[in-house]
């Protein structure tokens, strides 16, 4: 979700973006640069991921005067290059997204916070929740983190968007998405669709390049 840059208090954009830049600078530094230069095959995988990330995100539509909404993909990547550089690389897909789309800088931050980090950590947390429950099934994987990592990470957004609608002091778009609930199950269901596909695809075809598929405990 991407908000116009003079809807963001001054306060509200300087806290997300301090914690966007710690964020990014310790995944930079904790990322498995390694593991990526090691094989080709990831390194194709990962800047594709990006390319497809981006050309997702260009399908975005304005629903209220100052805000847009887009399909994430974000599931996807995490699932399949991992949660650090899933943060780096939508970081730089974000920039050139806002940059294509003439927003301000300043639209970074939020933008960042609704887009990268919220879809992301979600996706993760729910990869540990299933693993730690030692549900070894593939189809668990495959449709719990795939389809369903999709699903949540929607209503986790959508959510969050709330109590952030409210600090801003929009409180006219609190009540328009409180009267409108069921509209993010519109956006629900393709979202899970469309990462449950990709995952599944990749780890039936590819199951080398998905970095959260273990083979030893989903297949043993």
């Amino acid at each position: 979700m991407i908000v116009a840059a003079e809807l963001i208090p001054f306060w509200l954009n300087l806290t997300v973006g301090l914690a966007m830049l710690v964020c990014v600078t310790w995944t930079a530094i904790a990322a498995p640069w390694s593991a990526l230069w090691a094989a080709s095959a990831r390194q194709h995988v990962f800047l594709g991921g990006l390319l497809a990330l981006l050309f997702l995100w260009l399908l975005s539509f304005q629903v209220i005067a100052g805000v847009w909404i887009h399909l994430l993909g974000v599931t996807s990547l995490t699932l399949i290059v991992g949660w650090r550089l899933t943060i780096i690389g939508a970081t730089l897909v974000l920039f050139v997204f806002l940059t294509w789309q003439q927003q301000s800088v300043w639209a970074v931050p939020l933008a960042w916070m609704f887009s990268v980090l919220i879809p992301a950590t979600t996706t993760r947390l729910l990869v540990h929740f299933l693993r730690t429950r030692a549900l070894r099934n593939l189809f668990v994987y495959m449709l719990g983190a795939g389809f369903g990592g999709g699903l949540l990470s929607v209503l986790v957004l959508g959510i969050l968007a709330l109590p952030t609608f409210w600090v801003m002091g929009q409180s006219e778009w609190f009540e328009l998405a409180a009267d409108n609930w069921a509209f993010i199950l519109l956006l629900m269901f393709p979202e899970g669709f469309i990462n449950g596909m990709l995952v599944t695809a990749f780890t039936v075809f590819y199951p080398d390049v998905v970095k959260t598929f273990n083979d030893d405990f989903y297949l043993s």
